[in-house]
Protein backbone atom coordinates (compact mmCIF):
# COMPACT_ATOMS: atom_id res chain seq x y z
CA UNK A 1 0.00 0.00 0.00
CA UNK A 2 1.44 3.36 -1.05
CA UNK A 3 0.69 5.89 1.64
CA UNK A 4 1.06 9.64 1.28
CA UNK A 5 0.07 12.81 3.12
CA UNK A 6 0.81 15.07 0.14
CA UNK A 7 -2.09 16.52 -1.82
CA UNK A 8 0.08 16.66 -4.96
CA UNK A 9 0.37 12.85 -4.84
CA UNK A 10 -3.36 12.23 -4.55
CA UNK A 11 -4.53 10.15 -7.53
CA UNK A 12 -7.54 12.37 -8.23
CA UNK A 13 -5.47 15.55 -8.18
CA UNK A 14 -2.68 14.01 -10.26
CA UNK A 15 -4.54 12.12 -12.94
CA UNK A 16 -8.02 13.52 -13.42
CA UNK A 17 -9.70 16.72 -14.55
CA UNK A 18 -11.01 18.57 -11.52
CA UNK A 19 -12.95 21.73 -10.83
CA UNK A 20 -10.82 23.10 -7.98
CA UNK A 21 -8.60 26.14 -8.41
CA UNK A 22 -4.99 25.12 -9.06
CA UNK A 23 -2.13 27.53 -9.69
CA UNK A 24 1.56 26.95 -10.31
CA UNK A 25 3.45 29.91 -8.90
CA UNK A 26 6.93 31.19 -8.08
CA UNK A 27 8.23 33.51 -5.38
CA UNK A 28 11.84 34.38 -4.57
CA UNK A 29 12.88 31.93 -7.30
CA UNK A 30 11.12 29.01 -5.57
CA UNK A 31 8.28 27.08 -7.23
CA UNK A 32 5.09 26.18 -5.42
CA UNK A 33 1.60 24.93 -6.24
CA UNK A 34 -1.49 26.47 -4.68
CA UNK A 35 -4.70 24.42 -4.64
CA UNK A 36 -8.12 25.53 -3.43
CA UNK A 37 -9.91 22.18 -3.12
CA UNK A 38 -13.68 22.47 -3.45
CA UNK A 39 -16.23 20.15 -1.87
CA UNK A 40 -16.70 17.98 -4.95
CA UNK A 41 -13.02 17.25 -5.44
CA UNK A 42 -12.49 16.87 -1.70
CA UNK A 43 -15.08 14.08 -1.63
CA UNK A 44 -13.63 12.42 -4.73
CA UNK A 45 -10.07 12.56 -3.45
CA UNK A 46 -10.85 11.58 0.13
CA UNK A 47 -9.19 14.61 1.75
CA UNK A 48 -10.54 17.67 3.53
CA UNK A 49 -11.88 20.66 1.66
CA UNK A 50 -9.63 23.70 1.88
CA UNK A 51 -6.40 25.24 0.72
CA UNK A 52 -3.17 23.32 0.11
CA UNK A 53 0.17 24.83 -0.87
CA UNK A 54 3.12 22.64 -1.85
CA UNK A 55 6.58 24.25 -1.87
CA UNK A 56 9.33 22.56 -3.89
CA UNK A 57 12.71 23.24 -2.32
CA UNK A 58 16.07 23.21 -4.10
CA UNK A 59 15.82 26.48 -6.00
CA UNK A 60 15.70 30.10 -4.96
CA UNK A 61 15.16 31.55 -1.49
CA UNK A 62 12.97 28.82 -0.03
CA UNK A 63 12.90 30.35 3.43
CA UNK A 64 11.45 33.69 2.32
CA UNK A 65 9.09 32.05 -0.16
CA UNK A 66 7.73 29.90 2.65
CA UNK A 67 7.48 32.93 4.96
CA UNK A 68 5.45 34.76 2.31
CA UNK A 69 3.06 31.81 1.91
CA UNK A 70 2.64 31.33 5.65
CA UNK A 71 1.85 35.03 6.11
CA UNK A 72 -1.15 34.54 3.81
CA UNK A 73 -2.39 31.60 5.87
CA UNK A 74 -1.93 33.12 9.32
CA UNK A 75 -4.96 34.55 11.11
CA UNK A 76 -5.42 36.11 14.52
CA UNK A 77 -2.98 38.14 16.58
CA UNK A 78 -2.02 35.45 19.10
CA UNK A 79 -0.60 32.21 17.73
CA UNK A 80 0.08 28.85 19.35
CA UNK A 81 2.78 26.86 17.51
CA UNK A 82 2.86 23.15 18.30
CA UNK A 83 5.59 20.73 17.26
CA UNK A 84 4.42 17.15 16.84
CA UNK A 85 6.51 13.99 16.72
CA UNK A 86 9.26 12.20 18.62
CA UNK A 87 12.69 13.81 19.02
CA UNK A 88 14.21 10.36 19.58
CA UNK A 89 13.22 9.18 16.10
CA UNK A 90 15.02 11.24 13.44
CA UNK A 91 12.35 10.77 10.77
CA UNK A 92 9.68 11.97 13.21
CA UNK A 93 11.56 14.94 14.61
CA UNK A 94 10.90 17.80 12.16
CA UNK A 95 8.07 19.29 14.19
CA UNK A 96 9.98 19.39 17.46
CA UNK A 97 13.26 20.53 15.87
CA UNK A 98 11.42 23.40 14.17
CA UNK A 99 10.52 24.83 17.57
CA UNK A 100 14.22 25.55 18.19
CA UNK A 101 13.94 28.31 15.57
CA UNK A 102 10.68 29.86 16.80
CA UNK A 103 10.97 32.29 19.73
CA UNK A 104 8.15 32.36 22.26
CA UNK A 105 7.18 36.00 22.77
CA UNK A 106 3.91 35.93 24.71
CA UNK A 107 5.70 36.36 28.04
CA UNK A 108 7.21 39.61 26.73
CA UNK A 109 3.89 41.20 25.82
CA UNK A 110 3.78 43.33 28.96
CA UNK A 111 7.00 45.06 27.96
CA UNK A 112 6.47 48.69 26.92
CA UNK A 113 8.25 48.21 23.58
CA UNK A 114 6.44 45.02 22.59
CA UNK A 115 3.79 46.58 20.37
CA UNK A 116 6.09 49.17 18.81
CA UNK A 117 8.44 46.40 17.66
CA UNK A 118 5.63 44.74 15.72
CA UNK A 119 6.04 41.39 17.48
CA UNK A 120 3.26 38.83 17.43
CA UNK A 121 2.25 37.14 20.67
CA UNK A 122 3.53 33.58 20.15
CA UNK A 123 3.22 30.52 22.36
CA UNK A 124 5.40 27.47 21.62
CA UNK A 125 4.33 23.97 22.64
CA UNK A 126 6.03 20.56 22.39
CA UNK A 127 3.12 18.15 22.82
CA UNK A 128 5.08 14.96 23.39
CA UNK A 129 4.15 11.51 22.15
CA UNK A 130 0.75 10.08 23.16
CA UNK A 131 2.41 6.75 23.96
CA UNK A 132 4.49 8.50 26.62
CA UNK A 133 2.08 11.12 27.94
CA UNK A 134 -1.23 9.30 27.54
CA UNK A 135 -2.66 12.57 26.23
CA UNK A 136 -3.89 13.00 22.66
CA UNK A 137 -2.07 15.84 20.88
CA UNK A 138 -5.41 17.33 19.87
CA UNK A 139 -6.61 17.41 23.48
CA UNK A 140 -3.34 18.95 24.68
CA UNK A 141 -3.33 21.61 21.98
CA UNK A 142 -7.03 22.41 22.35
CA UNK A 143 -6.65 22.86 26.10
CA UNK A 144 -3.63 25.16 25.80
CA UNK A 145 -5.19 27.13 22.92
CA UNK A 146 -8.26 27.84 25.05
CA UNK A 147 -6.19 28.70 28.12
CA UNK A 148 -4.09 31.31 26.30
CA UNK A 149 -6.98 32.41 24.05
CA UNK A 150 -4.99 31.79 20.86
CA UNK A 151 -6.54 33.09 17.67
CA UNK A 152 -4.70 30.59 15.48
CA UNK A 153 -2.81 27.31 15.87
CA UNK A 154 0.09 26.18 13.68
CA UNK A 155 1.10 22.51 13.90
CA UNK A 156 4.35 21.21 12.40
CA UNK A 157 4.82 17.51 11.72
CA UNK A 158 6.62 14.88 9.66
CA UNK A 159 4.70 13.37 6.74
CA UNK A 160 4.85 10.38 4.40
CA UNK A 161 5.17 10.56 0.61
CA UNK A 162 5.00 8.10 -2.29
CA UNK A 163 7.44 9.78 -4.70
CA UNK A 164 11.09 9.53 -3.67
CA UNK A 165 11.83 12.83 -5.42
CA UNK A 166 9.69 14.60 -2.81
CA UNK A 167 11.31 12.93 0.19
CA UNK A 168 12.74 15.68 2.44
CA UNK A 169 12.49 18.17 -0.44
CA UNK A 170 8.84 19.26 -0.19
CA UNK A 171 6.91 21.37 2.32
CA UNK A 172 3.12 21.26 2.48
CA UNK A 173 0.95 23.92 4.11
CA UNK A 174 -2.81 23.59 4.54
CA UNK A 175 -5.61 25.30 6.44
CA UNK A 176 -7.47 21.99 6.91
CA UNK A 177 -5.46 20.86 9.92
CA UNK A 178 -3.83 17.45 10.26
CA UNK A 179 -4.43 13.87 11.39
CA UNK A 180 -1.17 12.95 13.17
CA UNK A 181 0.31 9.63 12.08
CA UNK A 182 -2.13 9.07 9.19
CA UNK A 183 0.64 8.65 6.64
CA UNK A 184 2.15 5.71 8.52
CA UNK A 185 -1.16 4.10 9.45
CA UNK A 186 -1.19 5.33 13.06
CA UNK A 187 -4.13 7.71 12.98
CA UNK A 188 -4.76 9.88 16.03
CA UNK A 189 -7.57 12.34 16.64
CA UNK A 190 -7.59 15.08 14.01
CA UNK A 191 -6.35 18.59 14.70
CA UNK A 192 -8.60 21.08 12.93
CA UNK A 193 -10.96 23.97 13.59
CA UNK A 194 -13.68 21.54 14.69
CA UNK A 195 -11.55 19.76 17.32
CA UNK A 196 -9.41 22.70 18.47
CA UNK A 197 -11.92 25.54 18.20
CA UNK A 198 -9.74 27.95 16.20
CA UNK A 199 -8.20 27.81 12.70
CA UNK A 200 -5.44 25.20 12.45
CA UNK A 201 -2.65 25.54 9.90
CA UNK A 202 -0.61 22.41 9.30
CA UNK A 203 2.97 22.51 7.99
CA UNK A 204 4.54 19.20 7.06
CA UNK A 205 7.69 17.72 5.56
CA UNK A 206 7.72 14.18 4.10
CA UNK A 207 10.49 12.18 5.77
CA UNK A 208 9.43 8.57 5.13
CA UNK A 209 8.30 6.55 2.13
CA UNK A 210 6.83 3.07 1.64
CA UNK A 211 9.48 0.62 0.51
CA UNK A 212 7.14 -0.73 -2.16
CA UNK A 213 7.14 2.74 -3.75
CA UNK A 214 10.79 2.29 -4.71
CA UNK A 215 11.04 -1.48 -5.21
CA UNK A 216 8.96 -4.26 -6.72
CA UNK A 217 10.19 -6.74 -4.12
CA UNK A 218 7.08 -8.06 -2.29
CA UNK A 219 9.21 -8.75 0.77
CA UNK A 220 9.34 -5.00 1.34
CA UNK A 221 5.56 -4.67 1.62
CA UNK A 222 4.60 -2.79 4.79
CA UNK A 223 8.05 -1.33 5.47
CA UNK A 224 8.68 2.39 5.52
CA UNK A 225 12.17 3.79 4.89
CA UNK A 226 13.99 7.07 5.32
CA UNK A 227 17.29 8.51 3.97
CA UNK A 228 20.45 7.44 5.79
CA UNK A 229 21.33 11.10 6.48
CA UNK A 230 17.86 11.84 7.85
CA UNK A 231 19.34 13.52 10.94
CA UNK A 232 21.00 16.21 8.81
CA UNK A 233 18.02 16.54 6.48
CA UNK A 234 15.55 17.05 9.33
CA UNK A 235 17.89 19.61 10.92
CA UNK A 236 17.97 21.55 7.65
CA UNK A 237 14.24 21.39 6.94
CA UNK A 238 13.37 22.24 10.54
CA UNK A 239 15.56 25.34 10.38
CA UNK A 240 13.88 26.40 7.13
CA UNK A 241 10.35 25.83 8.44
CA UNK A 242 10.95 27.31 11.88
CA UNK A 243 12.71 30.44 10.64
CA UNK A 244 10.18 31.00 7.85
CA UNK A 245 7.29 30.75 10.30
CA UNK A 246 9.01 33.18 12.67
CA UNK A 247 9.50 35.66 9.81
CA UNK A 248 5.85 35.29 8.79
CA UNK A 249 4.61 35.89 12.33
CA UNK A 250 6.96 38.83 12.89
CA UNK A 251 7.33 40.62 9.53
CA UNK A 252 8.88 43.70 11.14
CA UNK A 253 11.85 41.70 12.40
CA UNK A 254 14.89 40.50 10.46
CA UNK A 255 16.18 36.95 10.64
CA UNK A 256 19.05 38.14 12.84
CA UNK A 257 16.66 39.93 15.20
CA UNK A 258 14.52 36.82 15.48
CA UNK A 259 17.59 34.77 16.43
CA UNK A 260 18.28 37.22 19.25
CA UNK A 261 14.97 36.21 20.86
CA UNK A 262 15.82 32.51 20.82
CA UNK A 263 16.82 30.72 24.00
CA UNK A 264 19.15 27.95 22.82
Amino acid sequence: MKRSDLICENSVIKNEIYSSSVHDKEKYGTRYTDIILDRTDAERSGVSQGRYTTVFTGEGDVKHCLAYILSVYLTGADTLVAGLGNINICSDSVGIKSLRHIPATAHLSAHEDFNTLGIRKVYVLETGVTGKTGIESSEHIRSIARTVDAGCVVVIDSLACSDIERLCTTIQITDTGISPGSGVGNDRKALNIETVGVPVIAVGVPTVIDLDCITDDPVGNGFMVTPRNIDLLTDRMAETVGTALSLAMNPELSEQEIRSFLIL
